[in-house]
């Protein structure tokens, strides 16, 4: 498999190198479309709701919305992209979820939804045990996804179905459901993998290079928080969203920001924690993080909610501005 991921992560890298600075003029995914057809339309509401009391240091809250599908499977997203007006999220139940974003009078509307069964190579659909999807990145005109439970890394083919996985023996010694949870794409196109929970003394973190080599670091683990998403930001920046829970006193959220070093890893000295949300701030339990530009030119941070298909979670969509 990995003579696969070196032809498209070569091609990757020279996309990248040749569209920087320039994400709007890269192309869509060709296989979203693809992926997306085969499932069924969803109507999504946005309700505006008020979250409040959270410890903000860079970032100014924008927008936040409850989400809602007339759909069955509707919820549990783990990973999520936001690029040119798109939205993009996979579900840990291995589904898809695409959506245009359009923002008009204040409110915020999700149209020309569709949500899709995720399918192997040969078409056929994935169990929860080796469809637990949880990070999601755009590698120029690619998707990513990383799994946990059955641990890899899958591109998402142009035909509408993943293929070309990455397999480690590192990955199948992490924890059955505390994996590959985030993933994010490096500006010369190699790609970064945090596991969930700490191992080793610290945060694993893996580097995918452009011939499918594995390469591992750790990042120390600051409090009782754990990774649960990651995406490189516009302005070359490691971004992560952490999440602690205890059945006593509920979800605690945090948004924390790293330097890269020459070798692509992150700096610890440089972490910053931009966010800080309790369960009273009305926060939920936020696993996907994704950064885009705005209309403006300005950086924006959205975090998406599994809901675990639990009341009394929801599926929450948060915008913020990121202020420096």
């Amino acid at each position: 498999m990995r003579s696969a991921w070196l032809a498209a992560l070569v091609a990757l890298s020279l996309s990248l190198n040749q569209g920087a600075g320039a994400e709007g003029a890269q192309p869509l995914p060709p296989g979203w479309d693809l992926a997306l057809s085969a499932g069924a339309p969803v109507a999504i509401t946005a309700e505006p709701i008020d979250i409040s009391g959270g410890d903000l240091t860079g970032l100014a809250l924008s927008g936040a919305w409850v989400l809602r599908g007339d759909h069955p499977d509707f919820g549990g997203f783990s990973g999520l992209v936001v690029s040119q007006g798109r939205l993009f999220a996979v579900s840990d139940f291995a589904w898809w979820l695409g959506a245009s974003l359009r923002e008009e009078g204040g409110a915020l509307h999700l149209t020309n939804a569709r949500l899709a069964p995720m399918r192997d190579g040969e078409g056929d659909g994935y169990s929860k045990s080796g469809g637990d999807a949880e990070g999601l990145t755009r590698l120029g005109d690619r998707l990513a996804v990383s799994f946990e439970r059955d641990h890899r890394v899958m591109l998402l083919r142009e035909t509408g179905r993943l293929g070309s996985t990455i397999q480690h023996r590192r990955f199948e010694q992490l924890r059955s459901n505390q994996s590959l949870e985030a993933l994010a794409t490096l500006p010369d196109g190699r790609i970064i993998v945090l596991g969930e929970g700490p191992d080793r003394g610290g945060f694993p973190v893996f580097l995918i290079d452009q011939a499918g080599q594995v390469s591992e670091a750790r990042l120390p683990r600051t409090g009782q928080h754990l990774v649960t998403g990651a995406d490189i930001g516009p302005d070359g920046r490691l971004y992560l969203v952490l999440r602690e829970y205890s059945l006593l006193f509920g979800v605690s959220i945090r948004v924390m920001r790293y330097r890269l070093g020459p070798d692509g890893l992150p700096l610890p000295d440089s972490a910053e924690t931009l966010a800080a949300f309790e369960t009273a701030s009305g926060i939920d339990n936020m696993e996907g993080i994704a950064l885009d530009r705005g209309p403006g030119g300005d950086i924006r941070l959205w975090l998406i909610s599994d809901d675990n298909f639990q009341f009394p979670q929801r599926t929450l969509l948060v915008r913020f501005d990121v202020l420096q």
